[in-house]
Protein backbone atom coordinates (compact mmCIF):
# COMPACT_ATOMS: atom_id res chain seq x y z
CA UNK A 1 0.00 0.00 0.00
CA UNK A 2 1.32 3.54 -0.75
CA UNK A 3 2.60 6.05 1.76
CA UNK A 4 0.05 8.60 0.53
CA UNK A 5 -3.36 6.08 0.67
CA UNK A 6 -2.22 5.87 4.57
CA UNK A 7 -2.28 9.81 5.36
CA UNK A 8 -5.69 12.21 5.21
CA UNK A 9 -5.42 14.66 2.42
CA UNK A 10 -7.27 18.04 3.67
CA UNK A 11 -9.31 19.80 1.00
CA UNK A 12 -7.06 22.85 1.32
CA UNK A 13 -3.69 20.41 0.33
CA UNK A 14 -5.72 18.80 -2.38
CA UNK A 15 -6.49 22.20 -3.86
CA UNK A 16 -3.05 23.50 -3.83
CA UNK A 17 -2.08 20.00 -5.53
CA UNK A 18 -4.59 20.83 -8.02
CA UNK A 19 -3.63 24.59 -8.22
CA UNK A 20 0.02 23.55 -8.96
CA UNK A 21 -0.64 20.79 -11.44
CA UNK A 22 -2.86 24.26 -13.60
CA UNK A 23 0.41 26.11 -12.94
CA UNK A 24 2.65 23.58 -14.20
CA UNK A 25 1.02 23.30 -17.30
CA UNK A 26 0.46 27.36 -17.29
CA UNK A 27 4.55 26.97 -17.55
CA UNK A 28 4.81 24.54 -19.99
CA UNK A 29 6.98 22.73 -17.35
CA UNK A 30 8.08 19.44 -18.58
CA UNK A 31 7.92 17.50 -15.09
CA UNK A 32 3.95 17.90 -14.69
CA UNK A 33 1.21 16.35 -12.55
CA UNK A 34 -1.10 13.86 -13.84
CA UNK A 35 -3.60 14.98 -11.52
CA UNK A 36 -6.03 11.48 -12.59
CA UNK A 37 -2.88 9.81 -11.17
CA UNK A 38 -2.81 11.90 -8.32
CA UNK A 39 -6.40 11.86 -7.58
CA UNK A 40 -6.26 7.73 -7.98
CA UNK A 41 -3.57 7.77 -5.62
CA UNK A 42 -5.17 9.26 -2.77
CA UNK A 43 -8.58 7.96 -3.30
CA UNK A 44 -10.51 10.59 -4.52
CA UNK A 45 -12.57 11.13 -7.57
CA UNK A 46 -11.77 14.11 -10.06
CA UNK A 47 -14.77 15.43 -10.02
CA UNK A 48 -14.61 15.81 -6.16
CA UNK A 49 -11.22 17.27 -6.02
CA UNK A 50 -11.77 19.91 -8.62
CA UNK A 51 -15.08 20.45 -5.96
CA UNK A 52 -12.36 21.00 -3.07
CA UNK A 53 -10.28 23.16 -5.27
CA UNK A 54 -13.52 25.46 -6.14
CA UNK A 55 -14.11 25.49 -2.59
CA UNK A 56 -10.99 26.26 -1.35
CA UNK A 57 -10.64 29.11 -4.76
CA UNK A 58 -14.43 30.26 -3.07
CA UNK A 59 -12.93 30.34 0.32
CA UNK A 60 -9.83 32.79 -0.54
CA UNK A 61 -11.87 35.13 -2.38
CA UNK A 62 -13.94 35.61 0.53
CA UNK A 63 -11.25 36.05 2.55
CA UNK A 64 -10.04 38.66 0.25
CA UNK A 65 -12.74 40.08 0.55
CA UNK A 66 -13.29 40.60 4.01
CA UNK A 67 -9.44 41.86 3.99
CA UNK A 68 -10.26 44.65 1.89
CA UNK A 69 -13.38 45.89 3.65
CA UNK A 70 -11.61 45.22 6.87
CA UNK A 71 -8.96 47.42 5.34
CA UNK A 72 -11.64 50.39 4.12
CA UNK A 73 -12.75 50.33 7.54
CA UNK A 74 -10.07 50.59 9.43
CA UNK A 75 -9.19 53.52 7.06
CA UNK A 76 -12.09 54.88 7.95
CA UNK A 77 -11.64 54.61 11.16
CA UNK A 78 -8.09 55.73 11.17
CA UNK A 79 -9.83 59.05 9.39
CA UNK A 80 -12.24 59.12 12.02
CA UNK A 81 -9.81 58.92 15.46
CA UNK A 82 -7.35 61.83 13.66
CA UNK A 83 -10.87 64.06 13.54
CA UNK A 84 -12.04 63.57 17.15
CA UNK A 85 -8.48 64.30 17.91
CA UNK A 86 -8.30 67.47 16.06
CA UNK A 87 -11.94 68.89 17.77
CA UNK A 88 -10.62 67.08 21.11
CA UNK A 89 -7.54 69.34 21.12
CA UNK A 90 -9.50 72.61 19.51
CA UNK A 91 -11.96 72.02 22.70
CA UNK A 92 -9.17 71.81 25.01
CA UNK A 93 -7.28 74.91 23.58
CA UNK A 94 -11.08 76.47 24.05
CA UNK A 95 -11.07 75.69 27.51
CA UNK A 96 -7.64 76.76 28.63
CA UNK A 97 -8.91 80.25 26.47
CA UNK A 98 -12.36 80.45 28.58
CA UNK A 99 -9.76 80.19 31.76
CA UNK A 100 -7.33 82.73 30.47
CA UNK A 101 -10.08 85.08 29.47
CA UNK A 102 -11.89 84.70 32.83
CA UNK A 103 -8.78 85.52 34.87
CA UNK A 104 -8.07 88.15 32.81
CA UNK A 105 -11.97 89.57 33.42
CA UNK A 106 -11.39 89.19 36.85
CA UNK A 107 -8.25 91.09 36.75
CA UNK A 108 -9.76 93.93 35.16
CA UNK A 109 -12.29 94.65 37.53
CA UNK A 110 -10.31 95.19 40.07
CA UNK A 111 -9.92 99.23 40.31
CA UNK A 112 -6.42 99.15 39.08
CA UNK A 113 -6.48 101.15 35.22
CA UNK A 114 -5.02 100.14 32.14
CA UNK A 115 -2.10 97.32 31.45
CA UNK A 116 -0.39 95.92 34.26
CA UNK A 117 2.32 93.37 33.73
CA UNK A 118 -0.21 90.58 34.85
CA UNK A 119 -2.84 92.02 32.65
CA UNK A 120 0.37 91.89 29.73
CA UNK A 121 1.17 88.51 30.35
CA UNK A 122 -2.72 87.27 30.39
CA UNK A 123 -3.65 89.17 26.85
CA UNK A 124 -0.05 87.28 25.41
CA UNK A 125 -1.43 83.78 27.08
CA UNK A 126 -5.24 84.63 25.29
CA UNK A 127 -3.51 85.72 21.92
CA UNK A 128 -1.33 82.77 21.53
CA UNK A 129 -4.29 80.63 22.15
CA UNK A 130 -6.35 82.33 19.93
CA UNK A 131 -4.31 81.79 17.15
CA UNK A 132 -3.92 78.03 18.11
CA UNK A 133 -7.69 78.05 17.48
CA UNK A 134 -7.52 80.15 14.23
CA UNK A 135 -8.80 83.36 16.02
CA UNK A 136 -7.80 87.17 15.07
CA UNK A 137 -5.46 87.94 18.66
CA UNK A 138 -6.96 90.76 20.66
CA UNK A 139 -5.67 94.62 21.22
CA UNK A 140 -7.09 96.06 24.50
CA UNK A 141 -4.61 98.95 24.64
CA UNK A 142 -4.80 100.08 20.68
Amino acid sequence: MSENKTREWTPDEIAHVLQIAELLRRKGVGQKINVAAFCQEIGLSRKNAYKHKKQHEQSLLSLQQQLEQLRAQHDADTEKIRLLETRLKKAELGEKLRLVMRELIIDYQKKEPGPTPKRRKLLDRCNKLRRSLGLEPLNLWG
